[in-house]
Order: structure tokens, then sequence, then C-alpha cells
């Protein structure tokens, strides 16, 4: 269980520019509540490729990731603060977001029994992503079908269906992000929402898994699951996937 927010723009900016620090620094504290870990991918201009940054520790404090939503602009980036499933370690190899093939993945959520998941994926499918979760084993089957020649969104819409159909109340909340495009999964409905105790941001009780999203009138669109006052935010629909392209915004959606 974690939280997610990201972003694609046509022109370089940072999470802060289109929503206020006020707003980063509100997501950034939830690393307190969500402690195992943080990561971040963002398009790199001067590579034209994605790049990634992750660390086992707390994000919460860190001007590292202080630094990622405010001042290190992008056209495209998104964070990842990780609180980890039990009995899944808060190891670097399980600190999203995973990344391969110019993709990277981070993910909200859980599918179990995990030893069924493990059913689907080769070893050798698992040890090339790293990591011991069923995060890496939904991002390999995802570039499972992407090698097979499909589209990022039908490769993800492919497997979010399959697991939906085999699981019980799978929780699939998803960010993907290539140079071209963010793709943007919610598909939580039955999921359970975790027992967490303290003072809690907004949301963390009754709409743990609730997704949103915000367009900027230079076409920048932003997504975050909740914790954030969201103001002037749309929901995301559930069981939807949308595909943002990063040269204008321009959106697809499928439903589930």
């Amino acid at each position: 269980m974690c939280r997610l927010i990201g972003f694609i723009s046509p022109t370089s900016t940072t999470a802060a520019d289109l929503i206020g620090a006020d707003e980063c620094r509100q997501w950034q504290s939830m690393g307190t509540v969500h402690d195992d870990g943080w990561g971040t991918a963002w398009i790199d201009t001067d590579t034209e490729a994605v790049a990634r940054f992750r660390t086992p520790t707390e994000g919460a404090d860190d001007p590292r990731l202080t630094r990622a939503l405010d001042a290190d602009a992008s056209e495209g980036r998104i964070c990842h603060l990780r609180m980890a499933t039990t009995g899944l370690k808060d190891l670097e190899e399980n600190t999203h977001p995973f990344l391969a093939d110019g993709v990277a993945m981070a993910h909200n959520g859980s599918v179990h029994p995990i030893e069924r998941l493990r059913e689907y994926v080769s070893v050798a499918e698992v040890e090339e992503i790293g990591g011991t979760t069923d995060s890496a084993i939904i991002f390999a089957l995802v570039l499972r079908d992407l090698r097979l020649g499909e589209s990022l969104l039908d490769a993800v819409t492919g497997t979010v269906r399959m697991l939906r159909a085999g699981f019980d109340h799978p929780g699939i909340n998803l960010l993907f992000l290539t140079t071209e495009e963010m793709i943007v999964v919610h598909a939580t409905a039955g999921t359970q929402v975790p027992y967490l105790q303290g003072p809690l941001p907004p949301d963390h009780h009754d709409h743990y898994y609730r997704m949103s999203w915000h367009r900027s009138p230079e076409n920048a669109m932003i997504v975050s699951s909740s914790g954030l006052e969201h103001k002037g935010w749309n929901l995301i629909e559930q069981n939807t996937i949308m595909r943002l392209t990063v040269a204008d915004g321009a959106e697809t959606i499928v439903r589930l």
C-alpha cells in the first residue's frame, strides 16, 4: 500500500509548478506513514530516456525527494512512497518505480495470494525485474506482452484484465512512464482498505485508493492518490485506464 503522484507536460515543469509547494509538502509528509522507501522516475532530457532513483529509506524529510518534487524540472515524472505489504521487506529491489525497456512503473495496492501470482511468471522473468513483490510480477507480465509487440496501453490493459479475472478484489493502482506517455490505472473496486492508526491525511480511512487528476492551462496532466485536498481536481473513474501523451496531454480512456 503506497502513495502515487505523477505528471506529464509538453514543456519541462515540476510538481510544485503544477500544484504548489505546499501540496507537494503534504504529499511528501505521507512518507511518515508510508515509510518503507521512496522512488522517482523521470524523463531525462539530456539522454532522452527515462531515469530512476529509489531508496528503501523514509522519504518524508529526504531533501532528494523535495528536490524531485520542487526543483528538478522534466516533461514527465512519477513518484512513489512505499508502505510494504506484510512480509515483503523494505529492500531497495522492492522499492518502486521499477524500470526496464525504457518503461517505469509504480504500484499502489496488492494482488494476493502472491504464491499463486508467482505461477503466472517464470523465475527468469522476475529475476530480471528484481524484487520479491506482487508489484514486480505485475511489471514482468506487462513487459512480457510488450516484448511480444503489443503497445504499452494494450499490454497494461491485458494484464490488468487478467489479474481482475483471476484474483479476488485485487488492488491495482498503477503509474507507467515512458518518454512519450504516462499510463494511469485505477482498478481497486472491492479492495480492502488498510487499517491505519493515528492522525492520517485526508481520505485515508474511507477512500484510501481514490485517484484524482488535474489539467493545467498548458495541457500538463497531474494525477495522485488520496491524501491531498484536491480542490479543483477530478476523480478518476473506478476500473479505468488513462493514456496521457507527453506531447500534448491528449487522453485515451479504456474501461475495464
